[in-house]
Parts: structure tokens; C-alpha cells; sequence
């Protein structure tokens, strides 16, 4: 009896662990999501959402009224619909899906591998959402790739599942569906993550055979006529062979014309290493293969064999590509996550030497993890702050309540560390974010914009002749006066404003048009002047 009480207390403790963590996600995923100003290729994604709206078309993507034919418009949609279903077009309605993709992801991983890792499908699903990257980088940025990894993540395990319960329409209609979608996310990645994967399984299982069947040509059909649907509308207003040129020349990595052959070959040395740090901490497990035994392990079971093939087809893309971003393996990272987590289950088992030395880097990890929270009072840049002393010793009492757990609990000493992450990301946003805010330029150059799209009112407004201008600027001025910004070549009529540069600012008085510049603010784009400009 005390046996039984003492295994039923410790399972309810482990209970309470698991929801403590999953507690834990949601405000270090919300806390401050729209403060920062869009940033990197978030205001291209948002201001083709913006026109989108704006005009009523939502078939054909348009940047200052100009034909952007770089991505299909999918995730423009998801970025619409949240606008809609939230009633609001702040920052953080924009960076919503990548925030529910990770949500996505990581559910995914749980149901595809809780009948192999078993109550390590959990610290699975959860190492997704605190690998390096994820965690303090896209999961709070409005960019298409997590959106678009969950839908190819998703295929990965759809065709390894139907393909084992041979069930060929359902496999081939259902991946090439998924594949369809991907593609007006992203384009041609999708149609080189189909092939190479279903011919990879295909033929890892000695099943070559059955690419040449009926249900292969039905899965194709079911792509032709997805994708082709949306070229008939496409083609109603564009050229769709336009189209289709750009969305292969921008999906082309293998080459990289700025680069050279050396910084290639340093390319194929140090991916890995990249790769091992972009996504750590789960990937310190690779130490784990060095023991044969869990490698037999790994390799004896069917599943994860099936999951490694479509690892190792799919990566060699990206190894060999010349222009290559870490943001573009995040639906191949679940799949090591699971064979990792597996072998760190085994290993668990045996509680030999390699794994005691890997826990104990991860208990001194999450040590250093919750010390390192009370920098923030002395910080310069936070220790004005308010709060700013009560808020990170809170954080870093329960990091270390965390910690402690991990240590009374060996088995859930990487959980514990993920729970330290999580902790962490709380206090980064409270106080990296808004320090952030304060030394980088960007929440200046948003209010200038903002202040011409005021300044402006309801009168027309144009970009002037070839002055440049970024789509952060069209993005901000566009959302505030809720028209799409144009470009002109020539003055038009008094009363109307124009953007322009020193440059296209000298045609007013080449022209002898009266004018009067009310308002000079800057831009991101190589720090450029640009001028609110009124035609009197």
C-alpha cells in the first residue's frame, strides 16, 4: 500500500508538472506580441494581407497596387481571416498563425508518436516549442514558414500512416491535397517535399511498384485540380505563366550569384553545426547515437526508420543549397525530435553513462537558465523598468521550483529544462522586447510613417517617380489611412500628396509647381529621407 500511494503521488505530481509547463506557454507566446514593429519580410506578408482587404480581390497579390507574384496568396488568407475573426489589424493579429502553427506542430507531434515514446511524447511535442529558434525568434513573427511546415509536417505523417495501412487512395489523394496547399502557401518546395518523399517511402518500403497506379494519378488530379483552380481565377486577371516563371526563379536555392564557390563549400561544412545549434537543446541528444545500442534501437523500429528516410531525402536540399535559412527545415525538426526523444527514452532505461553526463548538463542548464533572470535589475537598459526587481525574482523562484523537480525527478530533467525556457521567454518578453524597442530604430521609423499616413488625412497620396520606398513604409501608412498607397509618374492635380525623395523632390521646382513640404521622416531603406509633399 504505502508503494501504491507513493507511485499514485508521484504520478499526480507529474500530472500537475505536465499542466505547469503547458501554463506556462501562453504568455510566454502572448505577452507582448505587438509591441515590436513588423520587422524582416513581416511587412510584405502584411501589406499584400492589407490590399488584399483593402481592394476586394483576393485572388491576385498586389503591393502598392503592383503585381506580387513572389509567394501564392494562402497565407495572405489565414492572415485575413484573423484580422476578420479578431476584429483587429494590430502586430500581433499578423504573427497569430505562426504563434497557433507552433501550437499545431507540436500537437502533431504528440498523437503521431505517443504509441512509441509513450509518456515522452509530451517532452516531444513541448521540445518543438522551446528549440532555440522557434522559441526566441519566428514563433513570434508573422512569416509564412511555420504555417507552411505544419501543412508539410503534416503530409510527412499522413503518407508514412496510410502507406502502413495500405490504403493508397487515401495516401495519395490526402498528401497531394496537402502538397496543394503548401504550394499556395509557398510554391515549388511543395511539389520537391511530395516527390522526394513519396518516392523516397515508396520505395523504402519496396513498394516502387505502386507509384504507377490509379491512385497515384488521382492523388496528382486531386493537386492539378486544386492548384489549377486557382490559376483559372489567377488567370481571369494576370497571365498565369508569369506566375508560375516567378514562383520557380524564386524557389530556386541551389544558387546563390552573390556568393562564391568557397563560401558554398563553407556552406556544406558548418550546416551542420548551424543545424545543431539553431534548434538546441533537444539536438545535444545526437550524443545518444554515439552509443551503438540505441542506434539498434532506433533502427529496429519501423516508424522512426520511416521518419529518418524522409529526414535524410528532404535535407540534402537544403545542405546543398547556396541560400539557405534556418527557418526553412522547421517541418523536418519534429521528425529528429521524435527519433532523438526516443533514444533518450532508451537510454533513460539503461541510465548509462552518456545520459547521466547529458542530464547533468541539462540540470546546470536549467540552474543557469534561472540565475540568469535576475540580470534584468541591473541591466541598463531594463533596471528602470517598473517592476522590474519583483517580476524576475518571481520568474526566477518558479525557473528554480522547476529546476528542483527536475532534480528530485530524473526522468523529467529535460522537461525541466524546457520549463526553465519557457520561464525565460516570459521574462524576455516583459523586458528584452520592450529594451528592444528602445535601442533599435524601428518604432521610429513606424511612427514617422504613421505620422505622414496622418498628416495626409483622407487626400489622395502617391509615391513619386522612382523614389523608394519599402513595403515597412507601405505597410504602416497603408494600414492608417486604409487605402492602398499607388505609385505616380507625373504631378496630378493641387490638393494631392506625394512621397518623395531628394531626388523626385527637385521635379516640383524643375516644374515651377507650387508646393509646400509638410512633413520629412525616415525609412529603414538604406536610412532614406523622404518627403509628405502637398501640390497647392
Amino acid at each position: 500500500m504505502p508503494l501504491l500511494s507513493k507511485h499514485l503521488s508521484s504520478s499526480n505530481s507529474y500530472l500537475y508538472f505536465k499542466w505547469l509547463i503547458v501554463l506556462l506557454i501562453i504568455p510566454a507566446h502572448f505577452i507582448n506580441l505587438g509591441l515590436f514593429p513588423l520587422i524582416s519580410d513581416e511587412p510584405t506578408r502584411g501589406i499584400v494581407t492589407l490590399e488584399m482587404i483593402l481592394s476586394g480581390n483576393y485572388i491576385v497579390p498586389n503591393i502598392n497596387g503592383e503585381l506580387y507574384l513572389n509567394k501564392p496568396p494562402l497565407f495572405n488568407w489565414i492572415q485575413i481571416f484573423m484580422t476578420f475573426i479578431t476584429g483587429s489589424m494590430d502586430e500581433w493579429v499578423f504573427r497569430l498563425p505562426s504563434v497557433l502553427a507552433v501550437f499545431g506542430i507540436s500537437i502533431l507531434i504528440y498523437f503521431s508518436s505517443r504509441k512509441y515514446l509513450k509518456e515522452y511524447a509530451f517532452v516531444a511535442a513541448i521540445a518543438f516549442i522551446v528549440s532555440g529558434r522557434v522559441l526566441f525568434w519566428d514563433s513570434f513573427m508573422g512569416l509564412i514558414d511555420l504555417s507552411y511546415s505544419l501543412v508539410t509536417f503534416g503530409s510527412f505523417l499522413w503518407i508514412i500512416r496510410f502507406n502502413r495501412k495500405e490504403k493508397l487512395y487515401s495516401l495519395y489523394i490526402g498528401s497531394y491535397l496537402l502538397a496543394a496547399i503548401g504550394y499556395l502557401m509557398k510554391g515549388i518546395p511543395s511539389v520537391a517535399f511530395q516527390g522526394l518523399t513519396i518516392i523516397a517511402v515508396m520505395l523504402f518500403d519496396k513498394k516502387g511498384r505502386k507509384l504507377f497506379s490509379l491512385a497515384h494519378l488521382a492523388g496528382i488530379a486531386t493537386f492539378i485540380l486544386v492548384v489549377g483552380g486557382y490559376y483559372y481565377l489567377f488567370g481571369q486577371y494576370q497571365s498565369v505563366e508569369h506566375a508560375v516563371i516567378n514562383l520557380i526563379n524564386e524557389s530556386n536555392r541551389l544558387q546563390d550569384h552573390s556568393s562564391t564557390g568557397v563560401n558554398w563549400w563553407l556552406h556544406l561544412l558548418i550546416f551542420p553545426l548551424n543545424f545543431i545549434i539553431e534548434f538546441a537543446p533537444v539536438t545535444l541528444l545526437l550524443l545518444l547515437l554515439l552509443k551503438k545500442e540505441i542506434r539498434q534501437k532506433i533502427f529496429s523500429n519501423r516508424y522512426l526508420n520511416s521518419l529518418i528516410v524522409i529526414f535524410l531525402v528532404n535535407i540534402v536540399i537544403y545542405w546543398l543549397s547556396a541560400d539557405m535559412r534556418s527557418r526553412y527545415l522547421f517541418m523536418l525538426v519534429p521528425i529528429l525530435i521524435i527519433v532523438l526523444i526516443y533514444g533518450y527514452q532508451q537510454a533513460q532505461e539503461k541510465n548509462g553513462k552518456i545520459v547521466r553526463v547529458i542530464n547533468t548538463i541539462f540540470t546546470v542548464a536549467s540552474l543557469l537558465i534561472s540565475l540568469s533572470l535576475l540580470i534584468y535589475p541591473l541591466w541598463d537598459e531594463t533596471k528602470e523598468f517598473a517592476n522590474v526587481l519583483v517580476i524576475s525574482i518571481l520568474l526566477m523562484v518558479v525557473s528554480l521550483l522547476i529546476t528542483f523537480y527536475g532534480i528530485r525527478h530524473p526522468k523529467m530533467k529535460l522537461l525541466a529544462l524546457f520549463g526553465c525556457l519557457l520561464v525565460f521567454r516570459i521574462g524576455f518578453n516583459f523586458f528584452n522586447l520592450p529594451a528592444r524597442i528602445n535601442s533599435y530604430p524601428d518604432l521610429g521609423y513606424k511612427e514617422g510613417e504613421i505620422k505622414a499616413a496622418q498628416i495626409s488625412g483622407d487626400a489622395p497620396l502617391y509615391v513619386l517617380g522612382d523614389t523608394p520606398i519599402n513595403h515597412d513604409a507601405s505597410f504602416y501608412i497603408t494600414r492608417e489611412r486604409k487605402t492602398i498607397l499607388t505609385r505616380t509618374q507625373q504631378i496630378l492635380h493641387p490638393g494631392t500628396f506625394y512621397i518623395v525623395d531628394d531626388k523626385n523632390l527637385g521635379i516640383f521646382a524643375n516644374k515651377s509647381i507650387n508646393h509646400e513640404v509638410l512633413y520629412t521622416f525616415v525609412i529603414k531603406l538604406n536610412e532614406t529621407k523622404l518627403y509628405l509633399v502637398k501640390r497647392l
